[in-house]
């Protein structure tokens, strides 16, 4: 059986990818290159510039979520009891004992 080679190669972190954009376009500011080569850059910087945009947009989302619950855990502890509901009031369970 003949194995499948897949490609191993992973996308680089958001640190890596930025300092890749930054060298691309240090690159094409210096204008000592082919239009070709120039095109290329072009590419490859769009390329990066998408990478870093959602390696943002992952992270934001990440921390909204961790915030969201971080804030509905400090509401739940800062919710006075009386505001709680009683077993009472959540089963019936006494509503005929005498109060």
């Amino acid at each position: 059986m003949e194995q499948q080679v897949r490609n191993t190669e992973r996308e680089p972190s958001f640190e890596e990818a930025l300092a890749q954009l930054r060298e691309t376009v240090q690159t094409l500011e210096e204008g000592n290159v082919s239009l070709e080569e120039a095109t290329r850059l072009l590419a490859r910087g769009a390329e990066l510039a998408r990478m870093c945009n959602d390696l943002l947009a992952k992270a934001e989302l990440q921390v909204s979520r961790i915030r969201r619950n971080f804030q509905g855990q400090a509401d739940k502890a800062d919710e006075p009891e009386s505001l709680m509901a009683s077993p009472q009031q959540d089963f019936g369970m006494f509503d005929d004992a005498p109060r």
